[in-house]
């Protein structure tokens, strides 16, 4: 071994016996998640320190608004409707009189949440008195009286009835005519609105505005489709120009601020609240240039006080929490903007009404929003699920299909739909696909493929697919799926098309927690572009084996390990991995070889003596079984026979320093994936089989993937190790080669 891999194994050693390597933080200006979710409970402590007995909260105007916003607050923030103070605050919620528009509505929004069927008839006598508390004007004010109106009341008034509407509340059909009228109406020149006409437009009414329109928008204005005949649905992608909304999106895109209420400066707190409605409700992630829940979060969290309150006011802590946490959920499908017009997108309400039927699923609240073609691929990857649409496919160039590519190969999935089974998008995708991935033509999914079983039982529906690695990378639909999630009320053929939906997306997030909203995407160093680190004349090069066959099944495995072992072992390590066959000279340039499969294989004669030649000079072989494929595994046997006849192959022993962590971590108890338990239950001691030459050990075997762990996400299909084991072990042999 070289001095200067022997000083780098050295110091991990000294590095893990203190409890891991101690890397720089930098400092962070923004707020993390972590920040955000102590930032919550925090919040909801204090919420709970200022409940009464009686499971009232103090009320300095309107009786029961602080109740019922307290209680919406801590809904929204994962309290269980179930849990003691909900419960009682709930008792109280039921028996207020309904006779302010702020309180109702906060009442029916609250009772929504934690359990529309059981407060049916409260929602809906709420309901109606909010329909007869509309005046002519179509607007509302804080009673059923007089001509006044102001568009604060409206906001909540629509709020609440968008709530009961949702709940199963009839509303008649006039109210929603009568508010677009005078939303539209009151509109000022500017894109913005204001408290009241001729005042000037400001931030939280404008958002208030938008937030009326979206709502709006799904029932006054919805898509023009109707029913859903021979595969398609009639009127598809038809919708009225909503140009009142675009001008208020104008206004808050030109006039965002996060830490003051634009052209106001008071009411911070509720101008986010009505911030965030306007982001969930749209979808969208940006204001302009402005990412609303980061820029919002970064003062929120900067702001609260030491008791858990902000500013001391019941209402802003309340307002704060519920910006936190409904604009906190994890993004679990992003919707592509792959154009500059409509055709992205010819239905604009699939995936919002795909993820409401989602809804905890997955085993948590999730969300989605739409991401521009040309946003930066870490922002693709905020999300494990990418979703396109369209009539007709775009007509991307080779830079466009590469990002497109990037994405899957950083462990993403692409869901591709033609809407409608349009033939233009239908020919488009399957051209793209040839040129994209050449070496993984387009299959048909089977029955049994987890997209029909995952979560639900589903029909076949005709989906097609492209293996990556030891997964489905890439989903498409030749068959419409979107309308029938647009629509969503289609009897049978909705319900199965959102199942199918729902199997996709869990499909596509594996068995592990989603990215944290806050959470920055890092990117491993590209292949292509990876060096050394600064500085060092002796870093070791990892190779990967090329051989006839299916080499290669996780490209990033290899670039991810050097950086664990460089990040996390402090080793002397480049990167990019080098490409070797094993007849080429330079062979001798590679001390650690790599090789992967999943089918079965054999070496041709000059390659099998090079290998073996190379093995008795000092080299090291580690070979993997992907996907757990039955040829690899009986591949590998004849060819260690015939490469070292010699040695002896035998397991390790649960005592043998790759596992002890004897340099490096110890690994002798590991969590495998889910479906290496389905067929092994209790599972948990790692196998390695190893080779050696004169007492040396020179080759080692995993029946069980490394490789699927170390790409990232866990995914049905993926025989192996979780991926901190994966890391883990992985590392451990690289070392141990290295050291002995």
């Amino acid at each position: 071994m070289r001095p200067g891999r022997g000083i780098a194994a050295l110091l991990w050693l000294l590095a893990i016996a203190n409890g891991g390597p101690a890397a720089a933080q930098p400092a962070r200006a923004e707020a993390t998640g972590r920040q955000v979710k102590s930032a919550i409970r925090d919040g909801v402590e204090a919420l709970l320190r200022a409940q009464q007995p009686n499971g009232a909260w103090p009320e300095p105007q309107l009786p029961g608004g602080q109740t019922c916003l307290a209680a919406l607050a801590l809904l929204a923030t994962g309290q269980p409707p179930d849990a003691p103070p909900v419960q009682r605050a709930i008792e109280r919620i039921r028996e207020l009189p309904d006779q302010h528009t702020y309180v109702v509505s906060l009442k029916i929004m609250a009772l929504a949440t934690a359990d529309p069927q059981a407060y049916r008839d409260e929602i809906r006598a709420a309901t109606r008195w909010l329909v007869r508390a509309q005046r002519a004007s179509g607007l509302w004010t804080y009673t059923d009286d007089g001509d006044r109106w102001d568009h604060s009341n409206t906001q909540f008034a629509l709020l609440g009835l968008h709530a009961a509407s949702q709940a199963g509340a009839p509303v008649p059909a006039g109210v929603w005519s009568l508010a677009q009228n005078a939303l539209t109406r009151t509109q000022n020149r500017d894109g913005g609105w204001a408290y009241q006409l001729e005042n000037r437009s400001y931030g939280s009414m404008t958002a208030a505005g938008v937030a009326n329109l979206l709502i709006l928008g799904r029932t006054f204005n919805p898509s023009r489709e109707r029913g859903f005949r021979d595969g398609a649905a009639p009127g598809c992608g038809g919708y009225r120009v909503n140009r009142p909304l675009a001008r208020g999106f104008e206004w808050l895109e030109r006039n965002f601020q996060a830490g003051t209420n634009p052209a106001r400066g008071d009411y911070v707190h509720y101008w986010l609240y009505a911030a965030e409605r306007v982001g969930i409700l749209s979808g969208r992630r940006f204001f302009g240039l402005h990412d609303w829940y980061r820029a919002g979060a970064n003062i929120l969290v900067k702001t609260q006080r030491g008791d858990g309150t902000w500013n001391n006011s019941l209402s802003d802590t309340c307002f704060a929490l519920l910006f936190l946490a409904k604009g906190h959920r994890s993004l679990l499908i992003q919707k592509l903007q792959w154009s500059s017009d409509d055709a992205w997108s010819p239905d604009r309400h699939d995936v919002e009404n795909l993820v409401a039927f989602i809804d905890d699923q997955l085993g948590q609240p999730v969300s989605w929003q739409s991401v521009p073609f040309d946003a930066p691929l870490e922002e693709w990857l905020a999300s494990p699920l990418l979703y396109m649409q369209g009539h007709k496919f775009p007509q991307w160039n080779e830079a466009q299909r590469a990002k497109v590519r990037a994405y899957i190969e950083q462990g993403g999935t692409l869901l591709a739909e033609a809407c409608c089974g349009r033939v233009d998008f239908r020919e488009g995708f399957e051209r793209f696909a040839q040129l994209a991935f050449p070496e993984s033509p387009l299959r048909e999914l089977g029955p049994a493929h987890a997209a029909y079983r995952v979560l639900h039982e589903v029909e076949p529906y005709g989906l097609k697919g492209i293996d990556y690695g030891c997964r489905t990378a890439v989903i498409y639909s030749p068959n419409d799926m979107s309308c029938l999630w647009e629509q969503a009320n289609i009897p049978l053929l909705s319900e199965a098309a959102l199942r199918l939906g729902t199997n996709i997306a869990a499909y596509a997030a594996g068995r592990r927690p989603l990215l944290d909203r806050l959470d920055a995407v890092v990117l491993p160093a590209r292949v292509d572009e990876a060096a050394p680190v600064a500085g060092t004349s002796d870093a070791l090069r990892l190779a990967h084996v090329v051989y006839d066959g299916d080499w290669q099944p996780f490209p990033l495995a290899p670039v991810r390990l050097a950086e664990f072992l460089r990040e996390q072992a402090g080793l002397d390590v480049v990167t990019r991995p080098r490409q070797v066959r094993l007849d080429e000279p330079e062979l001798r340039l590679c001390p650690i070889l790599w090789l992967s499969g999943s089918t079965q294989f054999e070496l041709p004669a000059p390659q099998r003596a090079a290998l073996a030649a190379h093995l008795r000079r000092g080299g090291f072989l580690v070979l993997e079984r992907c996907c757990g494929g039955e040829g690899f595994d009986a591949s590998v046997r004849p060819l260690v026979a015939q490469i070292l006849p010699e040695a002896r192959f035998d397991r390790l022993p649960p005592d043998h320093p790759v596992f002890v962590g004897a340099p490096g971590f110890d690994v002798r108890r590991v969590r495998y994936s889910p479906d290496v338990l389905r067929e092994r239950p209790g599972q948990s001691a790692p196998e390695l089989w190893g080779a050696w030459i004169e007492g040396r050990l020179a080759l080692v075997y995993s029946p069980f993937s490394l490789s699927c762990g170390l790409s990232g996400p866990e995914f049905d299909g993926c025989w192996g190790l979780a991926s901190q084991d994966a890391q883990r072990l992985a590392a451990n042999i690289v070392v141990s080669a290295l050291v002995r």
